[in-house]
Formats: C-alpha cells, sequence, structure tokens
C-alpha cells in the first residue's frame, strides 16, 4: 500500500460553488487523492462548479501538472464540472502553465487564476 502524501485542506458547499483550500503538500507526487475527495463531494452536493484555493511553497513539476489533469477524468471529472484554481504563493501561478495547457488539449474545464474574483466570475459565467 502506498502512503499519500501529508496534505490539509478544507472543503466545503459555498453556494454554488464547491469551496475548497489545499495547504501543506512538500511533496511533487500529484495530490489526485485530493482531488478524487473534492469530486467526491461535488457529486454529494450536488455542485458542478469548484473553487481551490492554494497555498504552497513551491509548485508541481510540469511532468505532475500534467499527470494530475490526466487522470481527473478517471476520477470523475465531467464535461459539466469547472474548476478554478488560484495560487495565492507569488510566483506559483506562472508556474503552474502546464495545468491550463494539458486542460486547453484535453477540453477539460480547469483552469488557473491570480485571485478568486477572477476564479469566481469564470467559475459562474455561462459555459460556451
Amino acid at each position: 500500500m502506498t502512503l499519500e502524501p501529508a496534505i490539509t485542506y478544507t472543503i466545503r458547499p459555498d453556494g454554488d460553488l464547491l469551496h475548497a483550500h489545499i495547504w501543506g503538500r512538500e511533496t511533487d507526487k500529484p495530490p489526485s487523492h485530493v482531488c478524487r475527495i473534492i469530486l467526491q463531494e461535488c457529486r454529494r452536493h450536488g455542485l458542478k462548479r469548484i473553487l481551490i484555493e492554494l497555498n504552497q511553497k513551491r509548485p508541481l513539476s510540469a511532468a505532475s501538472q500534467y499527470l494530475l489533469v490526466e487522470r481527473l477524468p478517471a476520477l470523475g471529472l465531467t464535461h459539466e464540472h469547472r474548476i478554478a484554481l488560484v495560487h495565492h504563493t507569488p510566483g506559483l501561478h506562472e508556474a503552474n502553465e502546464m495545468i491550463d495547457l494539458v486542460a486547453r488539449n484535453r477540453s477539460i474545464n480547469v483552469r488557473t487564476f491570480r485571485d478568486v474574483r477572477s476564479a469566481t466570475e469564470w467559475l459562474r459565467s455561462p459555459a460556451p
């Protein structure tokens, strides 16, 4: 049995969104186990829009970002879901560009943002 890396998080419904805060990741292993839990909570609450605020010391490597996004459909992500990631650590938004690239190439609705306001506006905007 493989132990999952220690990560601290909170998840709660917030109106029409599921709102998660994640901090404490110290490895480069993609936190797929947390993504699975978030998507389970979405199903439990009947929500499709997810706001995730991140406070990490370092970004995931490009390879780990790729793996994280690539695994999302197997964890329960559908074309109806939208996930907005807000990186609060300076410099991490730019360091996570692979997430946006892979998501766009796979037609997965995951985007990174610099602030909660922009992320929330995107989450609540009509689907294209």
